[in-house]
């Protein structure tokens, strides 16, 4: 396996690095060995911030190498996507157009509330997972031909710290990657679905400690409440599945409701006593809420949109999105109920993508030549 480097140095640095300009260096955390027969870069005391170099961003035709700008507000990036966790915003890219499936990807930590670039590193060949926060420590699943793996990297610099092989190589690249984090912290643990398994991790020692298998499952999801008292998994056989409450520590099934789409549903999170779910079922789609004790679906919180229709939860509001959907389709809801707040604040809907709310701002991307621009509004006073 082809790991994160540790900061951006040789090669590296000529294919991705940090604009420096105004930017503090971020402190570094500490390292821990791996439980991978794979060999780990370790995290040195020099951040990535101590580089003032370039980084690719939207290379046409072959890669090119272009200063970066102070922020990755109306900067052009090639299938860009934001993460709020932990309360730092982080970016996922690709370094270059695509010539290999997956492309290789980017990492980087920038600034909530202005969108300074203040860490960035590379990754492996693989397809990384929205990255998730918890136990100290930045996550991210990488899947690449070798198999699945769960990487642990520094918040701030983004060295890594650890990693684990959480698959073999029987499921196709991209498989734990892509929109979901496929991560969750519940009863001191980590916890993350390797497409057909559940695996329970130590996040200090990077072993696994318990592993519970989804026989034949081709897709998969996992989720928790807040304080790790609550975790909720989803997995699903050529979109025939379930929504499953689980045993924080042990795993053990506690409650099941059966489902029905073209994947398992994508989980948003559980807040307020439930949790809410995103299900594609061919041509259409819909987003749900189901109480977690006991599991049950709330018919009452239902919204029907296309495929694309999905439900995320960003600082402490629900926002429902359906790229075409109109006004009816985007806005921001009370996480609890899922009644409306107000409309999605998006100047236009037909091709604006809303990608996540961090400082009171909405990021959100338009198509701009061969890449996406990023841009902001700020969030409606109405969604709180």
């Amino acid at each position: 396996m082809n790991t994160f480097p540790a900061v951006l140095t040789g090669a590296a640095v000529a294919l991705l690095a940090l604009a420096t300009a105004g930017c503090a260096a971020p402190s570094a955390g500490p390292g821990s060995a791996s439980s991978s027969s794979a060999p780990v870069a370790t995290e040195r005391a020099t951040s990535p911030a101590s580089q003032a170099t370039s980084v690719t961003l939207a290379p046409a035709g072959t890669p090119t190498r272009t200063a970066v700008p102070s922020t990755i507000v109306g900067t052009t990036i090639l299938n860009p996507d934001l993460t709020s966790t932990g309360g730092g915003l982080y970016l996922r890219w690709d370094l270059t157009q695509a010539q290999q499936n997956p492309p290789p990807e980017g990492l980087a930590r920038v600034d909530p509330a202005t969108g300074r670039f203040l860490a960035v590193n590379t990754s492996t060949p693989g397809s990384i997972s929205v990255p998730a926060y918890g136990a100290g420590a930045l996550w991210v699943t990488d899947s690449e031909s070798g198999g699945e793996f769960l990487i642990r990297l520094n918040p701030q610099t983004l060295a890594v710290t650890g990693q684990m092989k959480v698959t073999s190589g029987n499921h196709p690249v991209g498989a734990v990657g892509g929109s979901g984090s496929h991560i969750a912290f519940a009863g001191r643990l980590v916890w993350t679905d390797g497409v057909d398994q559940l695996v329970a991790v130590s996040p200090s020692e990077m072993t696994a400690q318990r592993t519970i298998t989804f026989p034949q499952a081709d897709n998969s999801d996992v989720t928790a409440s807040a304080d790790g008292s609550t975790l909720i998994v989803s997995e699903a056989i050529s979109g025939a599945g379930m929504v499953q409450r689980r045993d924080p520590v042990t795993g053990a099934l506690l409650g099941s409701v059966p489902m029905a789409g073209v994947v398992a549903p994508t989980l948003a999170g559980v807040t307020a006593g439930g949790t809410w779910i995103s299900e594609p079922t061919g041509m259409m789609g819909y987003v749900e809420r189901f109480g977690t004790a006991p599991l049950k679906a709330d018919g009452a919180t239902q919204v029907e949109g296309s495929n694309g229709i999905r439900v995320d939860l960003w600082d402490g509001d629900l926002w429902v999105t359906n790229q075409g959907g109109g006004r009816s389709r985007n806005y921001c809801a009370d996480p609890a109920t899922g009644r409306r707040l107000a409309a999605s604040p998006l100047p236009d809907l037909t091709q604006d993508h809303l990608m996540t709310v961090a400082e009171q701002r909405v990021y959100y991307s338009v198509p701009a030549g061969s890449g996406f621009q990023i841009r902001t509004v700020p969030v409606p006073a109405a969604c709180g």
